[in-house]
């Protein structure tokens, strides 16, 4: 036969295994460079001036973002990002499938109310 070494099997059994060896040792050598370290840099900082303090807890506290007239989704992002949670209310029978085909009514709190940062704010919503 042509093409094929000529030996045992066990021949070939070595070959193969030394060849897996050697990509394995490879492969191990070019995908890990050693630990990685990771350095955060946290800064204190005093708490914001609408923060107030009750027996050393300390209360965060921002406006609602006015988000009447927006669609949901970026509506949503906003509220999110003010420190809320979100919900909404209307949405039809089927609910919110695309949060781009909807538009913000009104909202529960209205616009510029203080909440303690983790409450929640409910997003009235209609079709444009």
């Amino acid at each position: 036969m042509t093409g094929f070494p000529r030996g045992t099997p066990l021949n070939y059994a070595l070959a193969v295994a030394a060849g897996l060896l050697a990509g394995i040792v490879l492969a191990a050598t070019l995908g890990h460079s050693g630990p990685r370290v990771r350095t955060v840099t946290e800064r204190v900082a005093a708490p914001p001036a609408d923060t107030t303090t009750t027996g050393g807890r300390v209360i965060a506290s921002t406006a609602v973002p006015d988000v009447v007239g927006d669609r949901l989704d970026i509506a949503e992002q906003r509220v999110k990002r003010a420190g809320f949670i979100v919900k909404h209310s209307g949405g039809g029978l089927l609910g919110v499938i695309r949060s781009h085909n909807w538009e913000v009514a009104a909202s529960d709190p209205t616009a510029g109310t203080s909440l303690e940062l983790g409450s929640t704010v409910t997003l009235d919503i209609q079709r444009p």
